[in-house]
């Protein structure tokens, strides 16, 4: 088999070095300049990933951040609302008393006037001189309110 040999360089003194190339040094050389090429794309895309990925964790931690402000606010929010549901209901609960307080007041008052004037009619009566006519029991009356008549 003929085997090609190319010299590169040629010096004329006998103490220089001569370079040789031939097919074979021309083979394992690209061979050496393509592996290193592909190891040095494999070596970017490797360092590229690792950094999208730093990059993920380092915004995953800020949002994670963010999340845990937003549920303390919702927390701090949650209690504001609890206590203003129980003053609501506290005022509503006195509001209550309050009215039934004078209502019952009312009643009360307007029992004893009606017993004042049937007193006062018994009276009259008995007198003889005063003649009384029938008047509305106001305590007899079917949830009609007196004073939303006008």
């Amino acid at each position: 088999m003929n085997t090609t040999q190319s010299t590169i360089a040629v010096s004329s003194s006998a103490s220089s070095p001569v370079i040789t190339v031939t097919l074979e040094s021309v083979g394992v050389f690209t061979g050496i300049c393509v592996s290193l090429s592909v190891l040095g794309t494999l070596a970017v895309k490797l360092v590229n990933n690792l950094n999208n990925i730093s990059t993920s964790i380092t915004q995953i931690k800020e949002d994670l951040k963010e999340h845990a402000n937003n549920a303390e606010k919702i927390r701090e929010i949650n209690h504001k609302l609890d206590l203003h549901i129980q003053d609501y209901i506290n005022r509503k609960d006195t509001v209550t008393l309050l009215i039934a307080q004078v209502t019952q007041t009312v009643e009360h008052r307007t029992n004893r006037l009606y017993t004042s004037m049937k007193d006062i009619e018994n009276f009259l009566q008995m007198q003889g001189t005063f003649k009384i006519r029938e008047f509305q029991d106001l305590r007899k009356m079917e949830e009609e309110d007196p004073f939303n008549k006008i």
